[in-house]
């Protein structure tokens, strides 16, 4: 059989127009993994973001069947953080996000990931007013043209 990757990965963003981002670092006491204003330009250079966000992440690739395992990291650095999270999201009029980017082999000889999350979890979702949102992507370890690590594109 051979060897499955995986790019999947968690983040937990705060959203919304233009604000102080230095201001939500230093009052989390986290270091975000990405942040933007409101029109900086994407990633690909030719477009401008339409929102500002601050974001912390987990590594792409470190897990590719608990996934649960990869929020519960992003939670559990945040969770002692609900209330100053909540005085931010009304502070700055933001949203936040818990983001699930998974990656899914669909060779038939490697296992799928699993997702179901503690009440701990649910709880800091709860609290902080957060939706999820999962982006499901395919790969084929099977196939002869794959080599090992999923597009992040």
């Amino acid at each position: 059989m051979p060897l499955h990757h995986s790019g999947s990965y968690v983040y937990f963003a705060l959203k919304g127009e233009r604000f102080d981002l230095a201001e939500v670092t230093a009052r989390l006491g986290v270091a975000p993994s990405q942040t933007w204003q409101k029109g900086d330009p994407t990633r690909y250079g030719n477009r401008q973001r339409q929102y500002s966000a601050w974001e912390l992440s987990t590594a792409k690739g470190t897990e590719r069947l608990d996934i649960d395992r990869l929020v519960t990291e992003i939670v559990d650095q945040l969770h002692d953080r609900t209330k100053a999270i909540v005085e931010l999201k009304e502070q700055f009029a933001l949203t936040s996000v818990l983001e699930i980017v998974l990656y899914v082999d669909v060779n038939q000889e490697a296992p799928t990931p699993a997702l179901g999350h503690d009440l701990r979890t649910i709880d800091f979702l709860f609290h902080t007013r957060t939706i999820t949102d999962v982006d499901i992507y395919r790969y084929d370890s099977g196939n002869e043209d794959y080599h090992g690590i999923p597009s992040f594109s």
